[in-house]
């Protein structure tokens, strides 16, 4: 039963729901001035005891971020003016972290994969990555965005280094890696600057040269990271809310 005592390591687990209700409020799943769902309810949601949930919403309320109303439940609480901004600044800076980070691991990685695929290319990939930088450029020129085929062509390149073991890890982390292509940050000027570092990735494949390959690569990246760092959590209002890769 839900609330049955907590095994050993599901004792501590109290903080994750914490974590886990502010994310639903933040997400709006669960509004100010609402109710939250049963203590039942949220204990089955998240795979714990229901004393677990209970410490979880005891803690919210210390912090005022929820509120307990005796025979009536606990409700979601207006926050201070000052809290609202504090959290937005702590989420923007967390976003800003984690984008570099995956930044620094895409210049540590993608250079080698650029160096491989110019050695193992087939005639192919190179007509399909060519195709796909050519419908970049249209959706480009339309103000479109292009984050679907930024992602595509990082992976072809990743098949096309014939190694099984690039592939795999590139494919898994594609859903983390998206995180750096959002649309929130692609301008007109950063989808310009993928088409052009995309075509010199193209011309050193057709030559076959891994050395040229991997700096323009390292380059591409370089680019795209001066032009995201600059632009996170500031007010894109000026480029239509467009953006790309």
């Amino acid at each position: 039963m839900a609330d049955e005592v907590a095994s050993p390591g599901k004792r501590y687990l109290y903080n994750e729901v914490v974590e886990r209700i502010k994310e639903m409020i933040r997400l709006g799943e669960l509004r100010v001035g609402g109710k939250i769902p049963p203590e039942r309810t949220l204990a089955e949601r998240f795979k714990v005891s229901r004393n677990c949930v209970r410490q979880a919403i005891q803690a919210l309320s210390e912090r005022k971020i929820l509120e307990s109303r005796r025979g009536d439940g606990t409700y979601v609480r207006a926050a201070e003016e000052s809290a609202v901004i504090d959290s937005f600044a702590m989420a923007i800076q967390a976003r800003k972290d984690l984008i570099r980070e995956i930044l620094e691991f895409r210049l540590l990685v993608e250079p080698q994969i650029a160096a491989l695929a110019a050695r193992n290319v087939t005639p192919e990939e190179l007509d399909r990555l060519k195709v796909i930088v050519c419908d970049q450029e249209r959706r480009h020129l339309a103000g479109m965005e292009d984050s679907e085929l930024d992602a595509a062509f990082h992976l072809l390149l990743a098949e096309a280094s014939k190694n099984r073991v690039v592939r795999e890890v590139m494919e898994t982390v594609n859903g983390i890696l998206a995180e750096s292509r959002s649309e929130s940050l692609r301008t007109a000027a950063r989808r310009r600057v993928s088409v052009v570092g995309h075509l010199r990735i193209i011309d050193a494949l057709e030559v076959g040269d891994p050395g040229l390959a991997c700096t323009a690569m390292r380059e591409h990246l370089e680019s795209v990271e001066r032009i995201i760092m600059s632009g996170v959590g500031e007010d894109r209002s000026g480029d239509g809310g467009k953006t790309g890769r």
